[in-house]
This record gives C-alpha cells, structure tokens and sequence, in this order.
C-alpha cells in the first residue's frame, strides 16, 4: 500500500467533484422551491433515460461493492444471487408496475393507500407507512451507507466514521435541501457515468495486478476451490466439508428466487424507484427507464464489483472483515490521480444514495404526516420548508444508527427479513379487490416483530430460514386478518380501478361497475413480456459474465439472444399490444373518421 494515501492531484479532483454536485443543487433551487411537487418530482416531467439513470444512480451507492465483496467471501460469485433474484421483480415493475405507479399521480407510495382503501384503518395505515418507510427504513439505509463510505476513507485517507459522516453528509444535505428532486437527478446523470467508469478501471488494473484473468481464476481456485467461480449453486453439494469451500446452499438459492424477490420492502417498486416512475413523462417513459435501469443496474454495473471482489480475496485473503478488502485494492493497484478519481466516485455513489433516500425520506414526512394529519391547507413554500427542516433531521436521526453498525452485508439481510412479510402485502392489494388497509397493516406489524425476533433471540439462523419463517408466519396474519376484517367500500373500489386501471382478473366485478380514464391493461400480454424480460435480462447479465472469464462463444452467445429478446420487448413498449375491446374500439373510430 501506498506511503502516502491520496496526493494533492488525488484531492483536486475530489474537491472538483464536490464544487461540481453542490453547483448542481443551487442551480437548481429556485425551480425546486416552487412546489412540494416540485421538491419531490420535478413537475412529473422526466424523460425516461434520465429517469432510468437517476434510478441507476441509487444503487451505485457506497455500500453495494463492499456489500457484494462480503457476500463473494462467504458463497462465492453465486452468492451475489441475493442480489441477481430482484431481476425478477423489476421485470414485473417494468411491465406492470411503472405503468401504474404513473397512472396513480401520487407523490409516495403511503398517499396511495387512502386511494386504494376506505375509512380510518386507510388514514391510520398511511401515517405508518409514512413513519415506516419514512424514517425507519430510509434512516437504516442511509446509515449503512454510511457505514460503507467510512471503511472507504479509513483505509484511503485515514479518517475516523465521525468526520466522514460530518464532511460528506453535511455536503450532500446542502445541495439536496437546495436543490431538491432536480439537483439529485440531474447529479444523478453525472454520477451514474462517473462510477461506472471508475469501477470499471479499478476492475481491469486490479485484474492486471495479479496477473490478468486466467491467472486470477488460478489463484482464486487454489484458494477457495472452484465454487467460488460458480453463477449458480452446487445442488447437493456439502458446504462444510472444507473451511474453503465456496458454496451458496440450494436451499437459500431457491429462497432468493422463489420468495425474496417479491417477499420485501420493495416489492412493487420501492418508495425511491416509485418516486422516479411518478416523475416521468408518461407511462410508456415510465416503462422504459424501468429497463434501462434494470439492465444497467444488474446486467451491467454489478460486474466489476465482482471481478474486483474477487481480486480482493486472492490480494488479501484473511481479512477479519472481507468487506474491507474493496477499499484495500483500490489503494493498492491504482496510481495517483486514478486513486482520486475512484475514491471520488465512491463519493458520488454514496452521495446519491443519501441525498436520494433524504429527499425522499422528507416526502413522506411531510407529504403523509404532517400535511395530512398535522398542518394542512398550508401555502406550497410552507412544505418546501418544512421539506427541508425534515431533511434535516433524518440525516441526524441515520447518523446515531450508524454508530450501531458494522456489517453492511447482514445489515442488508436483517432489513430484508424485517419487512419480508409485509412484501406480499403490497403487490396483492393491485391484484386482488379483496386486500384493504388492515392486510397492510397486519403484515407489516407481524413482520417487523417476527424477524426482529428471531434476530434477536435466533441469531443462528441462516438468512433463507429467517426468510421462510418471516414470510409464511406473517402470510398466516395477514390472510386471516384480511377475512376477518370487512372489505373496502365498492365506491373507493371504483374509483381506484377507474384512475389505475389494474386490469386483473380478480378486478372483474368492479371492472364491469367502472369508468375508466385509461385504456385498461392487457393482462395476458403484461404477464408474456414478463416472463420474456426474465429470460432477456439474466441472458445478457450471464453473457457479460461468461465473456469476462473467458467463455466467449457462450457469453456472446447469451448476449446476442438476450438482446434480441430485450430489442423485441422495447418494440412493445412503443407500440402495446391492445386488448380485444380496444382495438374493436379504435377500428370502428378508424372507420368513423374515414366516412
């Protein structure tokens, strides 16, 4: 490692940085200050490759790479599974999701819910949600991050978590407090490209430093065995017969794919993904900023972690804290000035992350609490202060949590398992009319008590049986809870269906009742892409993989079939297919128009 850490062309370039996001804000301002809508969403005007970027942006955060590097030491490649199985949930938000998240015009995903149910349970559920996803789970995202960046600067610059926090988090709440909506996802653009290139170079000098990619494959196997280059699982396979041995269980991998995709705090989206598909355009900019996120979030940018992570293991392999070994290469392998430019993108990605999850932590605050149940009626400038107070005081509230945290992978896992439960809860309530708030409610409250439960009391259970207990336990809650409780009034019912248009089959007696504002959705049709952008999406994730271990004719092969799969699901955003009654309906317009 390096004698001195970071030089004075290190430091320029991260103070460039820094003058440049922070510029970004101010410029901003003005326009963002006009409304709370403006604050949260920039007017509802995005075009969907900015969309897609700013949703990329947030999960190039700080904590991803270590976060990946500590799950590669413990299962191997396979074991970034945890992250791969949301490719399944983003395929149904790209083509169900999105659409109706855009079509319902709210500012969060807890201000649906007085649209969706009736009467006091609705009220109470969105002043919870608004504390549940406003402070609780943004204040323990953001203290991981923080948590994450301050790994990064101890072993590049030598600073202490308390001055970390204070310098960097001090500047991202200046521009977001100025800026608001506008400033994060116009820095967001810049950021995206900046952290990719930067991961991408730190990928390629730290393969180089060991020798190239087939000497890392050598080393790494002498290592740790084989496993530790496997996509997917070693089925049958013992994961204790050796200390070395790399396996991601059978049992985990089928939890990931068959239960946490959709078992989740974000299982419809997510309150910053929603907050991004409302912004758009349209629902077709919705649509496909979706993709694009999808593919350049998990397709695309996840793979230089990886080849990185795995150097780490083979330059450092006994590391008491493997997620440390990132921050270690990237001292290690790149020369003055690039060293800059790396640290300064893990900057920008941690920035994002926070000013993101602080700008939307505030929305719920003000927009879900204190305007509808404390100070309504009040003028638009008066939530854009409030906005900004609350900013504030969340960024306080996740620095105290930080100091609590040292794991940024488990902490992941245990945020996952706390709202497991609750995660059908809200996918159900577009499907089925049956759902209403106190479904909501009992999941959200089971969960939460069930996994701190069982982390508390149960710590040697693995993440996949917390998963299953979590989620089936709480399904018993809410499934009762649902049938013994009376259902939403058919008016509430018919007006969300008429704004949403959901379109389901278990909608059909309401349907049949309703007027809607748009064109309803072809279900069949929602339900063929989705399972297309399944298969498109992880051929191309795969065939990235494939090809960058050197398994060429497999990856490219993997990767012009995805494509094609992706090209044609693109053609069908732009031009839907239309249901039967639809296209009888613009026919006989057709015919009209022409007499």
């Amino acid at each position: 490692m390096k004698d001195v850490l970071l030089s004075p062309l290190d430091w320029s370039i991260i103070v460039g940085y820094l003058v440049i996001v922070v510029g970004i804000g101010f410029v901003f301002a003005k326009k963002a200050q006009q409304s709370k809508e403006q604050f949260f969403l920039s007017g509802r005007v995005m075009p969907w490759w900015l969309m897609g970027t700013s949703m990329a942006a947030t999960h190039l955060s700080a904590d991803a790479p270590l976060a990946i590097t500590g799950l590669i030491a413990k299962e191997g490649i396979a074991g970034v599974w945890f992250k791969w199985c949301y490719l399944i949930m983003w395929s149904l938000g790209i083509f169900f999701f999105a659409r109706l998240w855009r079509r319902a015009t709210v500012i969060t995903d807890a201000e649906l819910v007085e649209l969706r149910y009736s009467g006091r349970p609705a009220r109470a559920l969105r002043l919870l949600k608004g504390f549940y996803f406003g402070v609780l789970m943004n204040c323990f995202v953001m203290a991981w991050c923080m948590v994450a960046m301050a790994k990064i600067v101890e072993q590049s610059v030598g600073w202490n978590r308390l001055v970390t926090m204070l310098v960097f988090s001090s500047l991202a709440l200046v521009y977001t407090v100025a800026g608001g909506y506008w400033g994060i996802v116009v820095a967001d653009l810049f950021r995206f490209f900046l952290a990719l290139g930067a991961s991408v170079m730190l990928a390629v000098f730290a393969v180089q430093h060991v020798g190239g990619i087939a000497a890392l494959k050598v080393k790494a196997e002498a290592l740790y065995g084989p496993e530790i280059f496997n996509f997917l699982p070693e089925f049958g396979a013992s994961t204790s017969s050796r200390d070395d041995l790399l396996s991601l269980s059978g049992t985990t991998f089928f939890v990931y794919i068959f239960l946490q995709w959709w078992s989740q705090k974000y299982s419809d989206g997510g309150g910053k993904q929603i907050q991004r598909m409302s912004s758009a355009k349209n629902e077709r900019h919705a649509m496909l900023g979706t993709l694009w996120f999808a593919i350049a979030t998990y397709a695309v940018q996840i793979w230089p972690w990886i080849v990185t992570a795995v150097v780490s293991l083979v330059m450092f392999p006994h590391l008491a804290d493997a997620e440390a070994g990132y921050p270690k290469v990237m001292m290690t392998v790149l020369p003055h000035g690039l060293l800059g430019l790396m640290l300064c993108s893990l900057i920008a990605a941690f920035m994002a992350i926070l000013d993101t999850h602080l700008n939307l932590g505030a929305s719920y605050v003000v927009n879900d609490i204190y305007e509808r149940f404390v100070h309504p009626n009040a003028p638009q400038k008066h939530y854009v202060r409030a906005s900004q107070l609350t900013t504030v005081l969340l960024l306080i509230v996740s620095s105290l949590i930080a100091w609590q945290i040292d794991s940024v992978a488990g902490m992941w896992k245990f945020v996952i398992t706390f709202a497991a439960g609750a995660g059908p809860t809200f996918i159900i309530r577009w499907f089925w009319w049956r759902a209403n708030a106190w479904t909501e409610i009992s999941g959200m409250l089971a969960s939460g008590v069930i996994a701190s439960y069982l982390h508390t009391m149960h710590p040697e259970l693995d993440h996949a049986t917390n998963m299953i207990l979590t989620s089936s336990l709480s399904a018993v809650c809410w499934i009762s809870t649902t049938y013994l409780t009376p259902p939403v009034e058919e008016r509430v019912l018919i007006e969300f269906y008429e704004r949403v248009v959901p379109a389901t089959p278990w909608w059909a007696h309401i349907a049949k009742k309703a007027r809607p504002t748009h064109a309803p959705l072809d279900f069949s049709g929602v339900m063929w892409r989705f399972a297309a952008s399944i298969v498109g999406l992880y051929l191309v994730c795969f065939g990235i993989g494939f090809c960058i271990f050197r398994e060429l004719i497999l990856g490219m092969g993997m990767l012009a079939t995805g494509a094609i799969i992706l090209a044609i699901l693109v053609r069908s955003i732009e031009n839907p297919l239309r249901t039967p009654k639809e296209s009888s309906s613009m026919d006989t317009a057709k015919i009209d128009t022409a007499a």
